[in-house]
C-alpha cells in the first residue's frame, strides 16, 4: 500500500473503531468516478452488514466525525459512498517523509528475463522494436524493485540454418566481410546457399556432412562457429546500443545441445542437455517414443493443449526441447522466483506446451513461468516477409528516424546552428520512436507511422523532454543548493497547481507497482505524460523564481526538483536517455 492510502487507511480504521467499536484490518479505498473533484471514496457495505445500519447512514456519521480533521479539504456523501478530497496539509505531511522512497520489499529474489530472440545470421528487424525494448524495461523495473535480474538474449545459432552457413562460408565466404558485419555477410550467404541448393541437390548431402563434422568437434568448423557467433553478437550489439539495450548473457541454442562448445561468458555450466531432457521426460512418462523413434508429448484432454514433438526420428531436437532445456538450466543454475519470456504472441502455444511440461516434470511451478507477449508491429507502407528476403531492417528504421528528426528540427528552427542541431537530434531521433512504441499497449497490433512516432506535440518524448530541461534550467538559475531542495520541512503549499503536481509525484511508487504487476509499460508512459502536463500548468501559472516570499519560492523549487527526480527514475527504467538541453 502506498503512503497516501496507508495514512488514510489508519485514519478511517480509527474512526470506525471510535464510532462503532469494530476492529478492521484494511479499508477498501476506491477511485471516484469524477477524479477531478475527489481523491478517494469509500463504501461501508461490510460495516453496514455487521452493525445493521444503512451504508448511507454510516457514511454520513463518518463525515460528521471527520469533518474537523484538517487533512481533508472537503467531504461529501453520495449514497452509499463517502467522498474524500485531501488538503494541502495532508500532502505537506506526506512530504516530510516521502522523497522518492524506493520500494524495498522484494529481498533480492532472482528473476530471469528471456528476450531479444535474435538470429546470428539474420539482421535485426522492425520486430526488434518489441521484445528487446519491452524486455529491457522489465529488467530495469524489477531491478529497481530490488530483484536480482539475469538478462538472457537467447540467441539462435543452431539447426540446419547454421550448418548451411558453415558450408556457404567455406564455399563463398570472405573474412573481411565477416569481421566488418557478420550478420549482413551471413545473411547474404544464407540467401545464396538456399537458392543454390534448389538447383544443386548435392549441397543437401554436404550440409549434413557439415553437421556431422561440427558435432564431432572438427577444429576448423568449431573455429568458424566461434567467429560467426562472436562477430554476430558484436554487430547486433551496435544496433541494440542505439536502443540502450544490453543483456547480461548471450546464451545460444547450441549451448543446450550439450556439445561442450566454448563459452564466451561466465555463466554456469550445463548439467542437462536436450538429450538428457528427453530421457528424463520419457522416464517420467510425460513423453512417449513412437515406432519410428520420434518422441512426442501427449497432453491430458482437459488441458486442451495439442500434442507436440520433442525429438525427430533421427534423434535431432526441435525448439521445444531447447526451451525445456533452458528452463531446466535456469531453475538449477539461478533458482529464480520467475522466468519471464518476452516474445511475440505467435509463440503462445509453444510456450503453453513448454510451461505445462516443465510443471508436470516438477521443475518449476507453472505460475512462475510468465509469457509476456507482444502483438505485431509493421510499417504503414511496407510488409515484411522472411521467405522473400524482404525484411524491414532495424538499422534502416532508426536511420530514417534520424533523417526525419533533423528535418522537423530545422523546420521548427531554420536558424539553428549545426552543433546545436547535432546535440538535439542525437537525443530526439531514437528516443522519440522508442517512447512512442512503449506508449502502446503490448496487447495490440502496432502500425509504425513515422508521422505519429516522430512528433513534438502532446504525448511525445520531445514534449516531456522539453519540460524536463525547463526544470533543470529553473533549478540551475535559482542557485539553490541541491541539499536544500531535498529537505521538505517547512514547505508552504497554497496553490492548486502545486497540489496537482504533488499528487502525481507521490503516486510514483504505486504506479510502479501497478505497472510491475501487469508489465503494462504504456501506463508508465501515461503517468509521466500526465505528470509533465501538471508541471506545464505549474510552470505557466505559478510565480517560481519571481516569488518574493522565500519559503514559498523554496516550496516551488522543491516541487520542481521532485519532478526532475521522478523523470530521472522513470526514464532510467524505460532505458531512454533524457537531454540536459534542447
Amino acid at each position: 500500500m502506498n503512503e497516501i492510502k496507508s495514512k488514510l487507511n489508519n485514519i478511517l480504521i480509527n474512526a470506525i473503531f471510535t464510532l462503532y467499536n469494530i476492529k478492521i484490518d484494511e479499508i477498501k479505498l476506491e477511485n471516484p468516478p469524477k477524479k477531478e473533484f475527489w481523491d478517494f471514496c469509500f463504501a461501508p457495505f461490510l460495516i453496514s452488514k455487521e452493525i445493521k445500519k444503512s451504508p448511507n447512514q454510516i457514511s454520513n456519521e463518518l463525515k460528521d466525525y471527520l469533518q474537523n480533521n484538517d487533512i481533508f479539504l472537503e467531504i461529501s456523501v453520495d449514497w452509499p459512498y463517502l467522498n474524500l478530497k485531501l488538503s494541502y496539509i495532508f500532502y505537506q505531511d506526506i512530504l516530510t517523509y516521502f522523497f522518492i522512497k524506493q520500494p524495498n520489499i522484494w529481498n533480492w529474489n532472482k528473476i530471469v528475463v528471456d528476450y531479444i530472440w535474435a538470429n546470428i545470421w539474420k539482421p535485426l528487424h522492425i520486430g526488434h522494436m518489441c521484445t528487446p525494448n519491452q524486455g529491457q524495461v522489465t529488467c530495469n523495473l524489477f531491478r529497481y524493485l530490488w530483484y536480482e535480474v539475469i538478462w538472457d538474449s537467447h540467441l539462435w545459432d543452431w539447426w540446419i540454418i547454421f550448418w548451411k552457413l558453415i558450408l556457404a562460408y567455406t564455399l563463398w565466404g570472405e573474412e573481411e566481410k565477416l569481421k566488418d558485419n557478420a550478420v549482413n555477410h551471413l545473411f547474404e550467404l544464407y540467401i545464396k546457399i538456399t537458392k543454390e541448393s534448389e538447383v544443386d541437390v548435392s549441397l543437401e548431402d554436404k550440409i549434413r556432412e557439415t553437421f556431422l563434422k561440427l558435432s564431432s568437434w572438427d577444429k576448423n568448423y568449431i573455429k568458424l562457429w566461434q567467429e560467426f557467433t562472436s562477430y554476430s553478437i558484436l554487430a547486433m550489439q551496435k544496433e541494440l546500443d542505439r536502443l540502450n539495450i544490453e543483456p547480461t548473457y548471450h546464451i545460444w541454442e547450441s549451448f543446450y545441445e550439450g556439445l561442450n562448445l566454448p563459452k564466451m561468458w561466465d555463466y554456469p555450466d550445463l548439467k542437462y542437455s536436450m538429450t538428457d531432457i528427453v530421457k528424463e521426460l520419457l522416464k517420467l512418462n510425460i513423453a512417449q517414443k513412437n515406432d519410428d523413434n520420434s518422441v512426442w508429448v501427449i497432453f491430458l484432454e482437459n488441458s486442451k493443449i495439442p500434442s507436440c514433438m520433442l525429438a525427430k526420428r533421427d534423434g535431432t531436437h526441435g525448439y521445444l526441447a531447447s526451451d525445456l532445456a533452458a528452463i531446466k538450466y535456469r531453475v538449477d543454475s539461478f533458482n529464480p522466483e520467475k522466468i519471464i519470456y518476452h516474445v511475440d504472441i505467435r509463440q503462445e502455444l509453444h510456450f503453453k506446451q513448454a510451461f505445462e511440461i516443465s510443471s508436470n516434470a516438477k521443475w518449476i511451478e507453472k505460475e512462475k513461468l510468465i509469457f509476456a507477449w507482444n502483438w505485431f508491429i509493421s510499417l504503414k507502407t511496407w510488409t515484411m516477409s522472411s521467405r522473400t528476403w524482404n525484411i524491414i531492417r532495424l538499422k534502416d528504421l532508426l536511420d530514417e528516424a534520424v533523417n526525419r528528426a533533423k528535418k522537423i528540427i530545422i523546420q521548427k528552427n531554420p536558424d539553428i546552428w549545426e552543433k546545436n542541431l547535432n546535440d538535439i537530434w542525437e537525443i530526439i531521433w531514437i528516443w522519440s520512436i522508442k517512447y512512442e512504441y512503449l506508449s502502446k499497449s503490448r496487447n495490440t497490433d502496432i502500425v509504425f507511422d513515422f508521422d505519429e512516432f516522430i512528433t513534438f506535440e502532446w504525448n511525445s518524448f520531445p514534449y516531456v523532454a522539453y519540460s524536463y530541461v525547463r526544470a533543470l534550467k529553473l533549478i540551475e538559475k535559482s542557485g539553490v543548493e541541491l541539499e536544500i531542495l531535498k529537505n521538505f520541512k517547512n514547505i508552504n503549499l497554497d496553490k492548486k497547481e502545486q497540489l496537482e503536481i504533488l499528487k502525481n509525484i507521490v503516486a510514483l511508487n504505486e504506479t510502479l507497482i501497478l505497472v510491475w504487476e501487469n508489465m503494462s509499460y504504456h501506463n508508465l508512459i501515461s503517468y509521466i505524460y500526465n505528470l509533465s502536463k501538471d508541471f506545464s500548468l505549474f510552470y505557466n501559472n505559478v510565480n517560481i523564481l519571481q516569488e518574493e516570499d522565500e519559503n514559498k519560492k523554496l516550496t516551488n523549487l522543491k516541487l520542481i526538483y521532485l519532478y526532475k527526480e521522478v523523470l530521472d527514475i522513470v526514464f532510467k527504467i524505460l532505458a531512454i536517455k533524457l537531454p540536459i538541453k534542447m
